[in-house]
């Protein structure tokens, strides 16, 4: 370790707009920390602007995705404490420090927007649903399920690097794990600007966030997917025999049909969860 308090991980994408203030404001902070960049083969002036701060940078030479940004940032981070703060100007360095003091007690330090008016409006809909589902999954009270600027800590993060995806993904998969894995995870309230510049955030990564959620929570806690729908099939099954049975005519094929697929899925995720439990022991 370098001795450094904490690491600020910046990842950039053609973000030659608000980069320079980002980096302005970030490295005039009277503390003891390291600023990292991970310029994402950024096509613009992004490169030229960043090498004008005494910061580390770490250049792919193509697009790799936000989730490889951050990984790379992680990696080569020399301090326990990481911040993730994101490059487009929405977030304010003075916050920063209340991050960090929240290490103290929590694992995952989660910013929690104040105010949604900053976020694209054909996008809140999608955002709300993907937080419903994530709370109905993971059974906690979620704030703020994707928001790019928190803290964590390294030694923590290490261990799930291998299930953390490339793409924008990242931070909703990362806060999903705090709170699947049991850790102490907090939630920050801060204030926002509107970002600098386009975001290249696409309704295809709102899908593919949704469905990521449903195999995160099938990895981590699976009886969470399939005790449900076995529970529905059974109930199903149930009320669909009432008719019959009340007649004398005794179960249909139908309703033999579903109680046996009700019985089947439920010792299938019996046997998921027993494999989920085997490979998070692998790794952690």
């Amino acid at each position: 370790m370098s001795g450094k308090r904490f690491s600020i991980i910046i990842p950039c994408y053609n973000e030659e707009k608000a980069i320079g203030k980002v980096l302005k404001e970030l490295t005039s902070l009277p503390e003891e920390y390291e600023i990292i960049v991970i310029n994402d083969g950024s096509s613009d002036r992004s490169s030229e602007i960043i090498q004008l701060y005494k910061v580390k940078v770490i250049t792919h030479p193509y697009q790799k995705g936000y989730g490889a940004s951050l990984k790379d940032g992680i990696s080569s981070a020399s301090s326990n404490a990481l911040v993730f703060f994101d490059g487009d100007g929405q977030h304010h360095a003075s916050d920063i420090g209340r991050f960090i003091a929240e290490l103290d007690t929590y694992d995952f330090v989660i910013g929690s927007r104040i105010s949604n008016e900053t976020s694209p409006i054909p996008r809140r809909p999608g955002k709300t649903l993907l937080t419903w589902v994530a709370q109905i999954l993971t059974g906690k009270k979620i704030s703020d399920l994707n928001c790019g600027f928190r803290a964590v800590k390294k030694n923590i993060i290490q261990k799930y690097l291998h299930l953390l995806p490339q793409g924008f993904s990242f931070s909703t998969t990362m806060t999903l794990i705090g709170f699947s894995r049991g850790y102490n995870v907090t939630f920050l309230p801060i204030a926002t600007t509107k970002r600098i510049g386009k975001s290249t955030v696409s309704m295809k990564d709102g899908i593919n966030t949704l469905l990521l959620i449903i195999r995160f929570i099938t990895l981590f806690n699976p009886l969470k997917i399939f005790f449900p729908v076995s529970s529905i099939l059974f109930l199903i099954g149930i009320l669909w025999s009432i008719p019959y049975l009340l007649t004398g005519k005794g179960l249909t094929v139908a309703s033999l049909f579903l109680l046996f697929t009700s019985i089947t899925v439920f010792f299938f995720g019996i046997l998921a969860d027993q494999i989920s439990q085997l490979r998070l022991e692998k790794y952690e």
